[in-house]
């Protein structure tokens, strides 16, 4: 993801102070495609719904894979969400930089936050945002969860009795920059940071 949308939504949120867990290269890549189907969907402003639409087009991440061992159907809940939000025009890619976080999608990624934080996990990963999702006020998401039957609670089970809740450090030989998770703080330290 570029990392200018990170430190955009950090400043914004005033999360320097706060964010002291890490953020997975996996839930960056999620956040990126967040912004991309917000644009696609036709919206300046990333909601709660575009996070979904990003996590589901990830897709090889647990909190997928466990929405589907909860019997979702994730093409029929992204059409569900599409259909909801969509809008007839896509914004241009010329617009990116005008792209923001919207208070739902700011207060969604807090509470993704405190789930990392309950979980005692060293980096927020996909499953805290799908929590987040499930608590997180109302949304096109979180009525197509209700009907099918699926609340925090009901995911959050799931996910602890599958040992799901605390990330993953997964050794990649040859590559010491894959095993180290992303500190919110060591992004807005970088160099190229751009902060509008």
């Amino acid at each position: 993801m570029d990392k200018n949308y990170i430190v955009k939504f950090a400043v914004e949120s005033d999360l320097e102070g706060k964010m002291q867990t890490q953020v997975s290269q996996e839930l960056l890549k999620v956040l990126s495609y967040a912004v991309e189907e917000a644009m696609r969907t036709g919206d300046l402003s990333i909601g709660t719904d575009h996070l979904l639409l990003g996590l589901l087009r990830h897709r090889d991440n647990d909190a997928c894979r466990a929405l589907e061992a909860l019997g979702v159907d994730l093409a029929d809940f992204k059409l569900s969400v599409e259909s909801a939000i969509f809008r007839p025009d896509s914004i241009a890619f010329g617009h990116k930089d005008e792209v923001i976080f919207s208070r739902s999608a700011r207060n969604t990624i807090n509470l993704c936050i405190v789930e990392a934080s309950i979980a005692e996990s060293a980096k927020i990963i996909p499953v805290h945002l799908l929590l987040a999702i499930s608590a997180s006020a109302s949304s096109a998401s979180l009525s197509y969860l209700k009907a099918v039957g699926l609340d925090h609670s009901r995911i959050r089970a799931y996910l602890k009795e599958n040992d799901l809740l605390k990330a993953r450090i997964v050794k990649i030989k040859g590559s010491p920059e894959k095993n180290h998770p992303l500190n919110i703080l060591t992004i807005m330290s970088s160099p190229d940071k751009i902060c509008s």
